[in-house]
């Protein structure tokens, strides 16, 4: 019987083996060699694998037929993979080398094959460097990729609103119990680093700002600087930064770790949507969440930056909050319609990455980086087109 497969001494196995009739095992004995019976005759008999060779090898290490003319047989050998063929292709190299002469036309078809595969060189050439592509087809290389990604991000999109339409009009179909953690851990576990970093850029804010109008004697300025600042770009965009390194990544991380493990292909063996499952709870979570951690951020990035106002620069609390009272509500909501926005656009990039991801943990890891950083630059490239949009609506 024939056997190929698996590994041995760095080769695939090639292995010749018997079966015994009665018992439908393979016949396992020890690798042996005799040269002490027939003159000029080199017998090989029993299991010529990786168990049966080592007390043979150690054996022929002190006692080994001397030179002259050897007529190798090998019909007795019962079972042979490419340590024993190894291990007596190292036996006739040795009789030559000692002067001796080896028939070996006796050798079955089957064992000649083997010897030939074993003694086989392998191609140790380094490949060859590949030709550097000059600007032109570089320049045609990424906007194939550019065009290539924006149209799997397309179908991506198209899919999640195919499948996100009907949930609409049917709500209860919708996994509650999903969005409800999954807002959880991108909402409330996210509070203390969104209202830590927001306070700290309204301290920066006022500090900056304080050193210029503190010249001008317009310290009364600050709480207005102070406020839109904050509340129409600094909290949202801060925010959103912040959930796309923390969330984003991790919804990358988590989808495309399930992709690696099968799970994925487990949801659709139980014709259980992925998307309907993965995807479209965790960008309706991030929807929810994303808008009520700017309005945190609101709140402590106000505190920041009025405190240092009242604690460097003189300014009276009081007259802080009545000129914030003066500021147009315009200003919050500017803020907050942005961050739907925002936290689609994590929540779809995170998830198209993560579902990207097709067989090794390295591509996890690329998903990772990917959605981080595809998020943050969206992120900023949108805000600058609400910005431009709001302007032109005087809001």
């Amino acid at each position: 019987m024939i056997h190929r497969g698996g590994l041995d001494a760095g080769m695939p196995v090639l292995c010749f083996e018997p079966m015994n009739k009665a018992s439908a095992t393979p016949i396992a004995e020890a690798a042996r060699l005799d040269w002490r019976g027939e003159p000029g005759l080199l017998t090989a008999q029993g299991s010529w694998d990786a168990h049966g060779c080592g007390p043979l090898a150690r054996r022929l290490a002190a006692d080994f037929p001397s030179s002259g003319h050897w007529r190798l047989d090998t019909t007795a050998i019962g079972r042979m993979d490419t340590a024993g063929a190894f291990l007596l292709l190292h036996l006739i190299e040795r009789l030559r080398a000692a002067g001796a002469e080896i028939d070996l036309s006796g050798l079955p078809e089957r064992h000649r094959e083997l010897l030939e595969l074993v003694q086989r060189p392998g191609d140790l050439r380094p490949p060859a460097p590949e030709t550097p592509l000059n600007p032109l087809e570089r320049t045609g290389q990424l906007a194939i990729a550019v065009l290539t990604h924006s149209y799997d991000t397309l179908v991506f999109t198209g899919e999640i609103a195919r499948h996100a339409a009907p949930l609409l009009l049917r709500p209860w179909r919708l996994r509650w119990a999903t969005v409800i953690n999954e807002v959880h851990a991108a909402g409330v576990l996210a509070i203390p680093i969104v209202a830590l970093l927001s306070f700290l850029i309204g301290v920066v804010i006022a500090y900056q700002a304080g050193a210029t109008l503190d010249r001008f004697g317009a310290n009364i300025f600050l709480a207005d600087m102070v406020g839109v600042v904050t509340l129409r770009e600094m909290a949202p965009m801060i925010t959103a930064i912040v959930i796309a390194g923390r969330t984003g990544s991790s919804y990358a991380a988590r989808i495309g770790t399930m992709r690696v493990t099968q799970e994925v292909d487990a949801l659709r063996a139980l014709a259980l949507p992925p998307l309907e499952m993965l995807v479209i709870p965790r960008i309706l979570a991030l929807m929810i969440a994303l808008p009520l951690l700017t309005v945190l951020a609101d709140a402590a990035g106000l505190f920041g930056g009025l405190l240092i106002s009242h604690a460097m620069f003189g300014l009276d609390l009081n007259v802080a909050f009545e000129r914030l009272e003066l500021l147009k509500n315009t200003h919050v909501w500017v803020g907050l319609i942005k961050t739907p926005v925002f936290a689609a656009i994590i929540a779809l990039i995170g998830c198209h990455e993560g579902m990207k991801v097709r067989g090794s943990t390295a591509e996890v890891g690329q998903a990772t980086t990917s959605s981080v950083v595809q998020a943050i630059f969206w992120v900023i490239v949108v805000d600058a087109v609400f910005s431009i949009v709001f302007r032109e609506l005087n809001l």
